[in-house]
């Protein structure tokens, strides 16, 4: 690793310890330099042009891929700017590399094919796992990160059953639980091995499970349910049935952990009775003035 780029990824480390942004980073910029093969004062705005359209072109990256790659140059080029005497000037120009991304809505699943996947879900453990993803809108880190000192099961009268959350960049919220997933939490808390290790969720050695463990998991019980599905979905699913009990979307913000109410809001379009009930009535309305019958009909 570069003597700058280590010292950039401990800069990340001091400022979101609790953050994965460092390792990302610096392995964004380990990968970038090793195909350069040049020193970063050597680094020009052509060899970012040529950077994307090898990310784009023979690597086959998604768009947030590439953007989070040159993000991760640019905020490396800011840190050299304060951290060196005669730091060389940055080469990532947003307003021309950033490659522009249309809108995307999240994509959840069928409550049916959700269904389907929590009939093969045996393993209590497992299942109250993802009924926190499904049920609490938890991301696969978040489950990972759960400790005991996180869980409030027993609160004092008129309050709810909640844990506290470590989610994104360092940030926490509270994050309450329904009667479904507290009982299937505690179902796993009263076998859960005791042993030194805090994590709520332990693995077959005992230790904290990692998010690659728990992803195996659900592709473990998809393959049994036949159908497809990820954690994130189960979180998506949240978001959507949040919007469907028509929860205003301020406090689904906060139970979901974004940072923007512009993200919460990409949740209204598929989910939208009143879009629907426009669609559906005009759709009628136009198929009685042009029926279109044709032979066969």
């Amino acid at each position: 690793m570069l003597p700058q780029v280590r010292r950039f990824r401990n800069w990340l480390r001091r400022r979101s310890p609790h953050a994965s942004t460092a390792h990302h980073y610096s392995r964004d910029l380990e990968l970038f330099f090793a195909w350069l093969g040049k020193p970063p004062s050597d680094v020009t705005l052509h060899d970012i042009d040529r950077y994307i359209e090898h990310c784009q072109t023979d690597l086959g990256h998604a768009i947030a891929t590439v953007n989070r790659r040159l993000c991760a140059l640019h905020s490396f080029y800011e840190f050299l700017a304060v951290d060196t005497p005669d730091a060389p000037p940055n080469p990532v120009m947003p307003r021309r590399h950033y490659v522009r991304q249309g809108r995307r809505l999240p994509r959840d699943v069928e409550d049916e094919v959700i269904e389907k996947l929590f009939a093969v879900i045996d393993d209590v453990r497992d299942r109250a796992m993802f009924l926190l993803m499904l049920r609490c809108g938890l991301r696969s880190a978040e489950v990972r990160d759960l400790s005991l000192g996180d869980l409030y099961l027993n609160p004092s009268p008129g309050n709810l059953p909640r844990i506290w959350v470590r989610g994104k960049n360092g940030s926490h919220r509270v994050v309450y639980l329904s009667a479904q997933t507290l009982d299937a939490l505690q179902a796993w808390l009263a076998v859960r091995p005791q042993v030194e290790d805090q994590a709520v969720f332990l693995s077959r050695l005992k230790k904290r499970l990692t998010t690659t463990a728990i992803r195996m998991r659900i592709i473990h019980y998809r393959r049994l349910a036949g159908v497809e599905v990820s954690c994130h979905q189960l979180r998506h699913c949240f978001g959507r049935h949040m919007v469907e009990e028509h929860v205003p979307l301020g406090v689904i913000r906060e139970l979901m952990g974004h940072r923007w109410l512009r993200t919460t809001i990409l949740y209204t379009h598929i989910s939208d009775q009143q879009v629907q009930a426009n669609y559906d009535a005009a759709a009628k309305e136009i198929g009685r003035r042009l029926s279109l019958k044709g032979e066969g009909q």
